[in-house]
């Protein structure tokens, strides 16, 4: 019944995935807790003045990352309908991704990563735009300048790169000099600026040191935390269940939508990498995550023929959150 009304396309999602959400983070609007930065995270050039800001009000903290979740749901849904990732119109990726980041109860304050995901997902969508277009120079570009922007937000953002090459690859099967060499000066630019303007105030040695502790801090991903490595784990089962059926229908899906899954694979595998490579990396890199992981499960829950299995997924997913709310507090 659950999966039946989320699955659908009707306007009334514009205020259902809102009001999820909010019942979701009730308990981090109404008792905000300030993210516990490790000494340089919240410090990138682009995000110091939004960390200033947050400071000024304890609610923010909570507000504006539940608005940014929010807009970044139904961002999901335009990127569906333009490009028919999934094949049929429908709100479902945006009420899974409301419900796999609210498990994550450290993702209710506002962090680096709410604003660079946003360039992510525009980087993404002008990737997706360059399909069956023969001059795909401005794609490309735009692609790295987007990527390279919201990686003054969010450091680790900078390693996402290489899906721009990848995603050029997949969509095209070729990959010509100027393609590889745009995305490369789209990327330069906004990070070249940078060192500029810390040049002339004679603080690069600051920005070194800044970009040196978002990679060399230890964080605890998941050590310790029997409930959420729980939560991880029925995530990781219902992950290997959607990409075997998707692999089974791979054949009927139309060529552009392979095209673009296999790219949300890239996108998918990265974050992975990073947990395991980069010290730095924590719960925040798990937003980017859920993004590739929305369109995976929605597919699965869309398709699938026994729809009472599906119906239990999406119950014990929302039970795990709503438990999770309690337990991690």
């Amino acid at each position: 019944m659950l999966l039946r009304f989320l699955k659908t396309n009707h306007a009334y999602h514009f205020i259902l995935i809102p009001l999820m959400a909010v019942l979701l983070w009730i308990q981090s609007l109404v008792k905000p807790e300030i993210y516990s930065f490790y000494t340089g995270e919240d410090m990138m050039p682009l995000y110091r003045p939004v960390a200033w800001l947050m400071a000024q009000n304890p609610y923010l903290n909570s507000i504006v990352p539940l608005i940014l979740l929010v807009l970044l749901a139904f961002l999901l849904i335009r990127l569906n309908i333009q490009y028919s990732v999934i094949h049929i119109r429908t709100f479902l990726p945006a009420s899974l991704l409301v419900f796999i980041t609210s498990g994550m109860i450290s993702l209710h304050s506002m962090h680096p990563v709410y604003m660079a995901v946003f360039f992510l997902l525009f980087a993404i969508d002008r990737l997706f735009d360059s399909y069956e277009k023969d001059k795909i120079h401005s794609n490309a570009f735009d692609a790295g300048l987007l990527i390279s922007i919201g990686s003054l937000f969010y450091m680790n953002l900078l390693f996402f790169f290489p899906v721009t090459w990848i995603s050029i690859f997949i969509i095209h099967k070729q990959l010509k000099w100027r393609d590889f060499v745009l995305p490369v000066l789209g990327f330069m630019l906004p990070w070249l600026f940078t060192f500029t303007g810390y040049f002339f105030v004679n603080r690069v040695s600051d920005l070194l040191v800044i970009l040196q502790n978002n990679i060399i801090s230890e964080n605890n991903l998941l050590r310790g935390n029997i409930p959420l490595q729980v939560y991880w784990g029925f995530l990781v089962f219902i992950t290997l269940i959607s990409s075997f059926f998707l692999l089974l229908r791979y054949g009927e899906k139309r060529i552009s939508s392979r095209k673009f899954f296999q790219v949300f694979f890239f996108v998918f595998l990265i974050p992975i990498i990073l947990i395991i490579v980069v010290p730095a990396v924590s719960s925040e890199i798990f937003l980017i995550l859920a993004i590739p992981l929305s369109f995976l499960i929605s597919n699965y829950l869309i398709f699938m023929k026994r729809k009472f299995w599906g119906e239990i997924v999406v119950y014990l997913l929302l039970a795990g959150v709503i438990y999770l709310q309690f337990i991690q507090r």
